[in-house]
């Protein structure tokens, strides 16, 4: 990678409880190409692989953000989603289950480094404005519904390729999502993705999450040029 590039850090996890042989995040993540371009200037993309333990979280977190990154994505799984949901915050006080590693989180909450025990973050960034524009610029990664929810309907309607969401959930998803809003809320964001051809294959959900990345970028890039 060019020292002389920003850099963009995009994350997936590995296996864990539900998805033991492969977690559909890091199929898409590592799909990510090695370098975005927006405006004339090129960003390094760096693509890592975060183990679903408290500690990895927080190692990875720590050294992440020690480079001073231009943009940090998360990317989890959720065996429900239909879509590809773009988080919006993360809370501080549920995370109840145990990690890969058997560990607990203490008390079900933790002490962050710069807003200590706030109970919530919010992401800085336009979330429905990203979802939008990706979903304008998608037609071709639709959801498609499954026709036997409704099998009266000869037209059945179809979900858009991402949605904004308030349920990061409580479990690492939600933990390193929390990490990374205390180090920057308006370079930071969690992405959900559905589990692998339920509905996209990984290629189009790396597509999708791609389109996300670029409407990051976008929007960190106006943000530094309004102040």
């Amino acid at each position: 990678m060019s020292s002389d590039r920003k850099l963009i850090v995009v994350s997936g996890f590995g296996p864990f409880l539900g998805h033991e042989s492969i977690n559909a995040s890091w199929e898409a993540v590592k799909l990510l190409p090695d370098i975005l371009s927006y405006n004339g200037v090129d960003y390094d993309v760096e693509k890592r692989l975060v183990p679903v333990e408290y500690s990895a979280v927080d190692d990875a977190v720590t050294e992440i953000w020690s480079r001073e990154p231009y943009l940090v994505i998360h990317v989890g799984v959720s065996g429900v989603a239909k879509c590809v949901y773009v988080e919006k915050l993360a809370y501080n006080h549920k995370f109840r289950r145990p990690d890969n590693s058997d560990n607990y989180l203490p008390n079900g909450s933790c002490e962050l480094q710069r807003n200590g025990r706030a109970n919530v973050l919010r992401c800085g960034l336009d979330v429905d404005k990203i979802v939008a524009t990706v979903n304008a610029t998608c037609d071709e990664c639709v959801a498609p519904t499954n026709p036997t929810d409704n099998p009266h309907n000869d037209n059945p309607k179809t979900l858009s390729a991402t949605k904004a969401s308030k349920n990061v959930g409580d479990f690492l998803c939600g933990y390193i999502y929390l990490k990374s809003l205390d180090m920057d809320t308006k370079r930071s964001l969690f992405v959900h993705v559905p589990p692998i051809d339920r509905p996209f294959s990984s290629e189009k959900t790396s597509e999708i999450l791609f389109k996300i990345v670029e409407q990051c970028v976008q929007q960190v890039v106006a943000c530094e040029c309004s102040s």
